[in-house]
C-alpha cells in the first residue's frame, strides 16, 4: 500500500515537472521561431540607419570618430562593449532600485509583527545588496569610461547637456551608500523608528537617483526640445526653460515608475530563485522550511511588480506615441517590433512559470478532496494565461517593413485590442494569485505546510528568476532600438552617421544578453552563499 502511494506521488511529481518543462521548451521554441522566421519577414535584419538614410542626410550634426582614444575598434564592437557595460550595470542597479523598497518593507513587517523570519531575511537581503553595490557602481563607472573612450564627442555632449543631473546622480552615490551601510550596521543598535527612518531614507535616495539618470535615459528618446542651442556660458550652456524641457522630458515619469515596478519584480523573482537553490542545497528540514517560505515571499513581491508593468508599460508607450510617433511606429509596427515580441514572450513566460509554481508547490495538499476547488481554479488560471500568452506573442503583420505597407499580411489575432485584453487577463490573474500568496504567507496556521516543495515548483521558481533578469535586458534594448539611428532622437545622430549600422544586430545583442545573464547569476549565487541566513547557523554558533 505504501509503495503504491509512493509511486502515485512520484507519477504526479513527474507530471508537474513535465508541465514547467513544457513551458520552458515552448519559450525557447518560440524565441527560435521569432529569430528565424518573424524577424526576416518584418525586415528586422535591415538596420535603422539604412531605413532612415534620408533623415540622416538632412542632419547637420556630425562626429569626428577617426581620432577616438581607443583605436582599432569596429562600430559593432564599440556598441557591444557599451551594451555589455550598461546592461550589466542596469542588472546590478536594479538590486538597489527594487531591493531598497523590499528590504525596508521586510524590516517594517518585522517591527510590526516581531517574527524572526522577517528580520533574518531583511538582514540577509541588506548585506546582499550592500556587497553588490560595488558591482553596480563599477559597471556604471566602466560604462561611462567606455563612452568617453569610444564615443568622446557623444560623452562631451552628454556632460554638456546633462551636467547637473549627472552631477546629482553621482553625488547621491555617497548618500545611498552611507545610508545603506548605517542601516546595516544599525541593526539592534537604534530604536525601531530611527532604524526604519534610515531604511526609508535609503530607498527614497535610490528613487531620486533613478530619476536623475532617467532624465538622460528618457531624454535621449523624447528630448522635449526640437534642437539644442548653446546660448549660455558656464555650467548651464542653454536657457533654463530649454534645460527644464530637456531634463523633465515628456516620458521621464512614465519611464521611472515603469523601471521601479520592473526592478521590484526582478528583485522578488531573484529572491525566489536563490531561495530554491538554497532549498536544494540545505539538508536540514528547518532550513528547507525557511527557504520554502522565502521563495513564496519573493514570488509575492515579484508578482506585485509584474502586475503593474502592463499598465505602466502602456502608459510609457502612449507617451512615446504622443511625442515621437515615428519611434513608436518603429518598435510597435515596424522592423523593431520583434524586440517587443521578445519582451512579451518573456512576460508571458513569467506569468506561466508563476502559475505553474503555485499549482505544483503543494501538490499533495491540493490533491486532497477539500482542496479540489482551489486546484481547479489554478488550472483555470493556467489555461487562461496560456491563451493570453498565445495572443500576446502573435506578430501583428508579416511580409513588409511596416504594418501600413500595402504588401503586408495582417494577422487578425495580432491586433492591439486583443493584446490589451490578454494583458488585462494576465494582470488580473496575477493579482488574484498575489492576494492568495499574501494570505498564505501571513497565516500562522499554515506553518506546517512549509518545507515540501516539489521538483516542478522548484524549477518554476528558478525559471521565474532567469526570465525576470532577461526581461530587464530586453527592456533596455527596446528603448535603444526605438531611437536608432539617433543618440538624441531626430537631433543628434549616432556617431558615424550613415556608415554606422544601428541598432546592434540580433545575433550580437543576443550574445551580450547571454553573457550578462551568466555573469550576473554567477555573482548573485556566489554572494548569496555568503550572505544567506540559515536556521542551523544559530545552532552552530
Amino acid at each position: 500500500m505504501v509503495a503504491r502511494e509512493t509511486r502515485m506521488v512520484e507519477e504526479k511529481s513527474g507530471k508537474r515537472l513535465s508541465l514547467i518543462s513544457a513551458v520552458i521548451i515552448a519559450i525557447i521554441a518560440y524565441l527560435i521561431f521569432l529569430a528565424v522566421v518573424i524577424v526576416p519577414l518584418q525586415g528586422g535584419e535591415i538596420s535603422s540607419t539604412a531605413i532612415f538614410a534620408d533623415n540622416l542626410s538632412e542632419s547637420n550634426a556630425s562626429y569626428a570618430t577617426s581620432n577616438i582614444p581607443v583605436q582599432g575598434v569596429g562600430d559593432v564592437s564599440r556598441s557591444a562593449v557599451i551594451a555589455f557595460a550598461m546592461l550589466t550595470h542596469i542588472v546590478f542597479a536594479n538590486l538597489q532600485v527594487g531591493g531598497a523598497w523590499i528590504i525596508v518593507a521586510t524590516a517594517l513587517l518585522y517591527f510590526r509583527y516581531q517574527r524572526m523570519r522577517y528580520r533574518n531575511l531583511a538582514r540577509s537581503l541588506t548585506l546582499f545588496t550592500l556587497i553588490l553595490f560595488s558591482a553596480g557602481s563599477t559597471f556604471a563607472a566602466g560604462g561611462m569610461m567606455a563612452i568617453i573612450a569610444l564615443f568622446p564627442d557623444l560623452a562631451m555632449n552628454i556632460f554638456h547637456l546633462y551636467w547637473w543631473p549627472v552631477f546629482i546622480y553621482f553625488l547621491l552615490y555617497g548618500v545611498v551608500i552611507t545610508l545603506l551601510f548605517v542601516f546595516w550596521f544599525a541593526w539592534d543598535r537604534f530604536r525601531p523608528g530611527v532604524h526604519l527612518a534610515l531604511g526609508f531614507g535609503y530607498a527614497i535616495s535610490v528613487f531620486i537617483q533613478t530619476i536623475t539618470i532617467d532624465t538622460l535615459a528618457a531624454g535621449m528618446l523624447t528630448p522635449g526640445v526640437k534642437a539644442f542651442s548653446f546660448t549660455e556660458s558656464g555650467l548651464l550652456p542653454m536657457t533654463l526653460d530649454q534645460a527644464m524641457a530637456l531634463w523633465f522630458n515628456p516620458t521621464l515619469w512614465e519611464l521611472t515608475f515603469h523601471r521601479v515596478a520592473a526592478a521590484v519584480a526582478f528583485f522578488g523573482f531573484l529572491i525566489a530563485t536563490l531561495a530554491t537553490i538554497h532549498y536544494i542545497d540545505q539538508k536540514d528540514f528547518a532550513a528547507k522550511k525557511q527557504w520554502d517560505w522565502v521563495a513564496a515571499y519573493g514570488i509575492a513581491w515579484g508578482l506585485a511588480g509584474l502586475i503593474m508593468q502592463p499598465v505602466l508599460g502602456q502608459m510609457y508607450m502612449g507617451a512615446i506615441q504622443d511625442n515621437v510617433p515615428s519611434a513608436f511606429m518603429m518598435i510597435m509596427h515596424g522592423p523593431r517590433a520583434w524586440a517587443m515580441l521578445m519582451m512579451v514572450t518573456l512576460l508571458s513566460g513569467l506569468f506561466l512559470a508563476i502559475g505553474t509554481y503555485f499549482l505544483t508547490r503543494r501538490d499533495q495538499l491540493l490533491s486532497r478532496p477539500e482542496n479540489r476547488t482551489i486546484r481547479t481554479v489554478f488550472k483555470g488560471f493556467l489555461i487562461m494565461t496560456a491563451v493570453s500568452a498565445f495572443i500576446l506573442v502573435q506578430p501583428a503583420w508579416l511580409g513588409a517593413l511596416f504594418i501600413d505597407d500595402p504588401g503586408a499580411w495582417i494577422n487578425p489575432i495580432g491586433g492591439m485590442p486583443l493584446k490589451f485584453v490578454a494583458l488585462f487577463v494576465m494582470a488580473a490573474i496575477g493579482a488574484a494569485i498575489a492576494m492568495l500568496a499574501v494570505i498564505i504567507l501571513t497565516s500562522e496556521d499554515k506553518e506546517g505546510q512549509w518545507g515540501y516543495l516539489t521538483r516542478g515548483s522548484l524549477l518554476a521558481a528558478f525559471t521565474a528568476g532567469i526570465l525576470g533578469t532577461a526581461i530587464v535586458n530586453v527592456m533596455g534594448f527596446v528603448r535603444e532600438a526605438a531611437r536608432a539611428p539617433w543618440t538624441f532622437y531626430q537631433i543628434i545622430p549616432v556617431p558615424g552617421g550613415q556608415a554606422y549600422a544601428t541598432p546592434i544586430p540580433l545575433p550580437v545583442i543576443a550574445g551580450v544578453w547571454v553573457i550578462v545573464l551568466a555573469l550576473s547569476w554567477a555573482v548573485f549565487w556566489y554572494v548569496a552563499k555568503v550572505t544567506a541566513y540559515h536556521p542551523t547557523d544559530e545552532e552552530s554558533v
